[in-house]
């Protein structure tokens, strides 16, 4: 039954054959680096822009964007009528999901698949040569929602069809149900930004023993040591989650662009397992911008010493939702329980593997 669903996925039309096969004019939503690369793709597979629009919020006049004169959708819509929306850019806010789903109600809407780190696309061949990885994730999973949520973020990936996420959003506030966290847990955050997922977790436990804040972006780092530099108990990282002690070139741009890049700025870099010291650790979360296999391997022998529970990102690189719960599941001596959460978000950023110890 698996198998068979895993070959319906790769039978569907990708979003670019979509994008391409289209009867109606082609229109990109939003401008910005998303809006660049797949103007680059509109190139390379011959499928033509009709126009460009934003948000009424963002609209100035006579803004343009490589050539196209950015415009309102209704103002679309009266030169074209029916039109095809080609998504390039990724919200979490309520009101502006609606707006989106207001929108594919009215037109065919896609969002094609971009990976925030490195260049690979996800596409039907590469699901095709990772399947065998998918049925043997989908054996790992521990409840019938974790297998739902990655058949439905493979095919938003392969489709670019949001009502394939909407299904099975879940509400992130209720990760910690799963996490659980306790009195006295230590808590590392890898990828710990201007400090929010710090506060979202000191919320679920104000009893916590120790935090180890990771943030490599300076910035970043910056206002996440304003926001708790007053708490006890936190050791603040200006470094990048890594496999091992070292530096890395790194771009920064405090936000979703500031990744390990070759050619960036030197930045220190630090394995959990160096910082901690054999030390132990309770809870770790990993968001690092498409490190997280490096990040997990400089936690291997934390992990496997005392089988913390994870949160990791599952979204940076276009096969991570395949390739990462084996690799957690090799870490952990004793084995981990694992559940694969999307919370609302368009398109399918956020994803995660929580990993329960057994």
């Amino acid at each position: 039954m698996l198998k068979e669903m895993l070959d319906r996925l790769t039978a569907l039309p990708g979003s670019w054959e979509r994008l391409k096969n289209s009867t109606a004019p082609v229109c990109i939503y939003g401008t910005g680096d998303a809006c660049e690369r797949i103007l680059e793709q509109f190139g390379r597979r011959g499928i033509r822009c009709a126009g460009i629009f934003a948000s009424d919020d963002f609209l100035r006049g006579g803004r343009e964007f490589h050539g196209f004169e950015v415009t309102s959708l209704s103002e679309l819509e009266a030169r074209f009528g029916e039109i095809t929306v080609c998504c390039a850019f990724g919200s979490s806010l309520p009101d502006v999901m609606a707006h989106i789903k207001d929108i594919s109600r009215r037109h065919e809407l896609i969002f094609p698949d971009l990976p925030v780190a490195g260049d690979e696309l996800f596409t039907a061949e590469g699901l095709a040569e990772h399947i065998g990885g998918a049925e043997s994730v989908c054996g790992l999973l521990a409840d019938e929602l974790s297998r739902e949520t990655l058949l439905s973020v493979l095919e938003f990936k392969l489709t670019g069809d949001i009502s394939a996420l909407e299904r099975v959003f879940y509400d992130s506030a209720e990760f910690y149900e799963l996490v659980k966290p306790r009195t006295d847990d230590v808590y590392a955050d890898l990828g710990a930004y201007n400090g929010d997922t710090v506060e979202s977790f000191i919320a679920a436990c104000p009893d916590y023993a120790q935090i180890y804040a990771f943030e490599p972006d300076v910035r970043s780092f910056r206002r996440c040591v304003k926001r708790h530099l007053r708490r006890d108990n936190i050791t603040f990282i200006n470094a990048c989650a890594w496999s091992r002690d070292g530096a890395l070139g790194f771009a920064q741009d405090a936000g979703r662009q500031s990744k390990i890049e070759e050619g960036g700025r030197l930045q220190a870099a630090r394995s959990l397992d160096s910082v901690l010291g054999g030390a132990r650790c309770d809870i770790i979360k990993l968001d690092v911008e498409g490190a997280e296999r490096e990040a997990l391997l400089g936690a291997a022998r934390t992990i496997s010493r005392f089988s913390p529970r994870l949160i990791v990102s599952a979204y940076h690189r276009p096969y991570d939702l395949l390739m990462l719960p084996a690799l957690l599941s090799e870490l952990s001596s004793d084995g981990y329980r694992l559940y694969v959460r999307q919370p609302p978000y368009f398109p399918a950023w956020d994803t995660c593997i929580i990993a329960v110890p057994r």
